[in-house]
């Protein structure tokens, strides 16, 4: 009897699951922070907005500094520290009660699983060296699995009480915490000697100029500008959709469909991308269809219209979110592969916390019009910087780009 053989390596599938309990966790307590603050807490929705701020600046931190601890520590130290953080941090919610104690906790649950993200994209391209492409696209999967299971369930137990929200959270951290623990083992997640003494000693790479060490940084500044402007379905795209008409639940609907194109889509996401000849043709097509979806929310008065700018919003996605920390990982020099995907996740931090505040000031006063331009612009801009960005690699130094059969 021939053996079962899986699409991805055994270290790989660990990962995946790992990844969808440790999103799914986290997802439960972010869609809950505005009802918290102003139901339960009984503070003005401004509030909310701040401390969703303080949450994502608290990410921001967490990635910076993650990715350097996965070149020094290995990935799994790094990761067990953030699980134990967050998880510490969501029966922290649990027990506390009041504002103060609620945005300290909100910091360590920020730092702690801001911590964890680098190691799982390092570790994506460590554990299956011969397929990074299809590695990242399987966490970026895995990831939004996460995020709908989590919202979900989340919704549904702070309707019975926040303490058990927070209280679930805690243990599917702890679970996930366990999950590294015990499951991520073996060669492969541990780090090359050679890498470990490079990231030791904090040896430039070979062939690393100054202009060059502008490659990854040009990366996550794509990245940036892409979640800014990407992050408005999150945010005034729901109010105008409201302002015109629409029923909350039909809002909702567009995240559904969001959900099953990234399922569904995979088998079209992959003719795709192994037809292209290295990682930044996809990261650019997927830029190409976020003008295009803007662009019908312009003049969008339509449901279909709204499906359509999702449509393409999501395929765009497909084809940027799993490409660039793919992309950083064919730049980074031995010993570096954490800080190159701590500076990516990083910006992607960043864009989805300043998106709002420049999203919003804008709606409050320009039309929406002018905001959806704006926003058709940035990716604009970003798809000028992601065209460049490897203009500026190491010479002789990072295999760079290309995309050999083999890794498709």
């Amino acid at each position: 009897m021939s053996r079962l053989r899986l699409p991805y390596p055994p270290a790989l599938v660990v990962l995946i699951l790992s990844t969808v309990l440790m999103v799914s966790g986290f997802s439960m307590l972010w869609p809950l922070v505005t009802l918290y603050v102003h139901s339960r807490l009984g503070l003005p929705m401004s509030w909310a907005g701040a401390v969703l701020l303080v949450q994502s600046v608290a990410n921001l931190g967490g990635n910076l500094l993650g990715g350097p601890l996965f070149d020094a520590w290995g990935g799994r130290r790094s990761m067990l520290l953030g699980a134990g953080a967050a998880a510490l941090a969501a029966f922290g919610m649990a027990a506390t009660h009041g504002l103060y104690p609620y945005l300290v906790m909100t910091v360590v649950l920020g730092v702690g699983t801001g911590l964890i993200y680098p190691s799982i994209n390092a570790f994506a391209a460590q554990v299956w060296p011969e397929g990074r492409r299809a590695a990242f696209n399987a966490i970026y999967v895995a990831s939004n699995v996460g995020v709908a299971a989590g919202s979900m369930v989340g919704g549904l137990l702070a309707q019975v009480h926040f303490w058990l929200a927070f209280t679930v959270t805690g243990s599917l951290l702890l679970l996930y915490g366990l999950s590294v623990l015990f499951g991520m083992r073996g060669a492969a997640f541990s780090q090359a000697p050679a890498e470990r003494r490079l990231a030791k000693s904090l040896q430039k790479p070979r062939g690393n100029s100054g202009l060059a060490t502008l490659a990854p940084w040009l990366l996550a500044l794509g990245l940036f500008l892409d979640w800014t402007a990407y992050v408005q379905w999150q945010t005034t795209v729901a109010v105008h959709m409201q302002v015109l008409g629409f029923s909350i639940s039909s809002y909702s609907m567009l995240w559904t469909l969001n959900g099953l194109i990234i399922l569904a889509g995979q088998p079209l996401a992959s003719f795709v991308t192994r037809r292209l000849p290295s990682m930044k043709p996809q990261i650019l097509l997927g830029n190409v269809l976020f003008i295009l979806s803007f662009a019908l929310l312009v003049s969008a008065r339509s449901y279909a219209a709204f499906l359509g700018g999702m449509a393409l919003t999501t395929l765009g996605e497909m084809f940027v979110w799993p490409g660039v920390p793919a992309a950083a990982d064919r730049l980074a020099p031995d010993g570096r592969r954490g800080l190159y995907q701590g500076i990516v996740s990083g910006a992607a931090s960043t864009g989805r916390a300043a998106g709002p505040l420049f999203g919003g000031l804008l709606y409050d006063r320009f039309p929406t019009k002018v905001l959806f331009t704006v926003m058709i612009a940035i990716f604009a801009i970003g798809l000028v910087v992601l065209s460049v960005y490897d203009r500026f690699q190491p010479a002789g130094g990072s295999p760079g780009d290309a995309v050999t059969a083999s890794s498709r």
